[in-house]
C-alpha cells in the first residue's frame, strides 16, 4: 500500500512540475511580449508594436489576461486605423489578431469571437482594394461576400497535428507513470537503464505534443 501512494506522488509530482514548467514558459512570454508593445505603443509606433501585440495573443494559455489584453489592443488600433484611412495598419492589426488566434488553437479556438470580427474587417478592407482584372465587374458587397467566405471556410483545429497532438500527450503521460513505477528499484535508487527509457519517452512525447499543437 505504502509502495503505491509513493508511485502515485512521484506520478502527480511530475505531471506537476510538466504542467508547470510549460505554464511558466507560455504565460512569461505572453507578458514579456505584451510589455515590449506596449512600451512601443506608448512611442508612437503602433505599426512595430502590432507584431509584438501579436505574439503576445499566441502565448495562450487559459486563464491568462495577456492574451486578452493582446487582442482588445490589436481592436483598437485596427479599427483607430480604418476611421484614419490607414489601411495598411488596419489590415496589419486585424490580420495579427487572426494569426494570434487560429496559431493558439488546439482542440477549440480560443477568442473565436474576436477570429469572426477580424474576418470580417479584413473581408470589408480588402473589398475595398482597387480589384484585380478578374475581379473588376464584382461589386464592392459581392468582392467583401466573397473574402469573408474564403476566410472562414475552415477555422477549425486541423486533424493530422491533432492526432500528433494526443499521440504526443498520451506518450508523455504513460512515460512519466512508467518512469514513477519502473525507474526506482526496491531500494528507491535510480535504475538507470529504465530511467533512460522513460526520460527518452517523455521528451518524445513532450514533443509531439507541442509540435501538434503549434501547428494544429
Amino acid at each position: 500500500m505504502r509502495a503505491r501512494a509513493d508511485t502515485a506522488a512521484r506520478i502527480a509530482a511530475v505531471v506537476l512540475v510538466v504542467l508547470l514548467a510549460l505554464a511558466v514558459r507560455v504565460i512569461g512570454g505572453a507578458r514579456a511580449e505584451l510589455a515590449e508593445a506596449r512600451a512601443l505603443d506608448g512611442h508612437g509606433d503602433p505599426a512595430v508594436a502590432v507584431s509584438h501585440y501579436r505574439r503576445a495573443a499566441r502565448w495562450y494559455a487559459p486563464f491568462s489576461p495577456y492574451p486578452e489584453a493582446a487582442l482588445s489592443r490589436l481592436a483598437e488600433i485596427g479599427a483607430q486605423a480604418e476611421t484614419e484611412g490607414d489601411t495598411d495598419l488596419a489590415l496589419s492589426a486585424w490580420r495579427s489578431i487572426r494569426a494570434a488566434t487560429l496559431g493558439s488553437r488546439s482542440f477549440y479556438v480560443p477568442h473565436e469571437e474576436r477570429l469572426h470580427e477580424a474576418d470580417r474587417h479584413i473581408a470589408a478592407l480588402m473589398a475595398r482594394l482597387p480589384p484585380p482584372p478578374i475581379e473588376v465587374r464584382r461589386s464592392v458587397e459581392e468582392r467583401e461576400a466573397a473574402h469573408l467566405a474564403l476566410l472562414e471556410a475552415d477555422v477549425g483545429p486541423a486533424p493530422f497535428p491533432s492526432l500528433v497532438a494526443l499521440l504526443g500527450l498520451a506518450t508523455w503521460i504513460a512515460s512519466a507513470f512508467f518512469f514513477a513505477t519502473r525507474a526506482f528499484g526496491d531500494d528507491d535508487k535510480i535504475v538507470p537503464r529504465e530511467a533512460r527509457r522513460w526520460v527518452g519517452a517523455f521528451v518524445v512525447g513532450l514533443a509531439m505534443f507541442a509540435i501538434g499543437l503549434w501547428s494544429a
